[in-house]
């Protein structure tokens, strides 16, 4: 194995993937044509080996999550992603083979969610390998949904499945076991999220929600910021939390693991609120482009509190909620 230096893994294996306006990674920025009537989305996540993925993953998947966490944020805001910058910070072990699997995961990527490279740094990281990528998305700004928006009386609602990466960390570490199928389908969860871009495509968030965001850090902590952003209170109702037939599998014969489903994080699904009317409408618009969306839960006026979940009946009152980043 060998290894180059900076200037020759960004030109031989970066450079590849950028787009117009980005002069080739041969210049200190890029350009981005904004068309008229838009605005620019901005967001960004960084990952980092050990915490937000097992040392031993494949370089292509890293590169596909770090990507991927950042295009969730974009589809919460009811964007598509654009365009991203990244900076790459490198152990001293990385060989050329290492940057060269990393790209081949970027490439894939970009090539199917249509976005390109504009350009970021590469550095020195000893001690472990981390990826910040700032993702760009154009989109009217009518049309952009906050946190802020969510009122007493609208309904919860969260696309595709939780708690499957939750559980496939678990399978991974070897905390738990599962069936063959169930355990491919955890573990793939965890390793390459899902984000549902098809909802930013029908417009449905843009179109029915009041408040969107995605789901991160686990449904009851990221639910709690929302709330906390509107200023309003909340209640989910455990039994209509949707779960992979994996997950149901597990929980049935785990009761204990119901609380990573609703706050181990890593979901990368879309978290919105809106009337209780534009519920089924919302759901149809996400069904003709095979998303799943689920009611399950309800805003309630500020003075409720913050945030409880419903079990069995029983509202309880939820005190550790999501992954901690500290």
């Amino acid at each position: 194995m060998t290894r180059s230096g900076e200037f020759h893994w960004i030109s031989k294996y970066l450079a590849p993937l950028a787009g117009t306006g980005s002069f080739g990674l041969r210049d200190d920025a890029a350009l981005i044509d904004v068309p008229a009537g838009k605005s620019v989305v901005v967001t960004q996540d960084a990952i980092a080996s050990g915490i937000h993925f097992l040392p031993d993953t494949s370089l292509d998947l890293v590169a596909r999550k770090a990507m991927r966490v950042n295009i969730s944020d974009i589809v919460g805001k009811a964007a598509l992603p654009h365009s991203y910058s990244l900076a790459l910070g490198v152990p001293d072990d990385w060989q050329d083979a290492d940057i060269a699997s990393f790209a081949s995961g970027l490439a894939e990527d970009q090539a199917l969610y249509g976005i390109q490279l504009t350009g970021g740094d590469i550095y020195r990281s000893p001690d472990r390998l981390c990826i910040a990528v700032t993702m760009f998305a154009l989109i009217d700004p009518a049309r952009y949904k906050s946190r802020l928006g969510a009122r007493a009386g609208d309904a919860i609602m969260v696309t595709g499945t939780i708690g499957d990466a939750a559980l496939g960390l678990k399978v991974a570490t070897g905390e738990i076991k599962a069936d063959p199928t169930a355990t491919d389908h955890l573990l793939n969860a965890y390793h390459l999220p899902d984000p549902p871009v098809a909802t930013a495509i029908a417009g449905a968030i843009a179109q029915y929600a009041s408040a969107s965001m995605d789901i991160s850090d686990g449904l009851i902590g990221d639910c709690r910021k929302l709330c906390a952003a509107s200023n309003v209170g909340a209640i989910l109702n455990r039994s209509k939390i949707p779960l992979s037939d994996a997950a149901a599998q597990r929980v049935s014969e785990d009761d204990g693991l119901w609380k990573s489903i609703y706050t181990g994080g890593d979901d990368y699904q879309v978290l919105c609120t809106m009337p209780a009317s534009a519920k089924a409408d919302f759901q149809n618009a996400c069904a003709s482009e095979n998303v799943r969306a689920t009611h399950v839960g309800d805003i309630k006026g500020a003075e409720f509190g913050s945030m409880a979940l419903d079990i069995d009946g029983t509202p309880v009152s939820i005190e550790e909620d999501s992954f901690s980043h500290f």
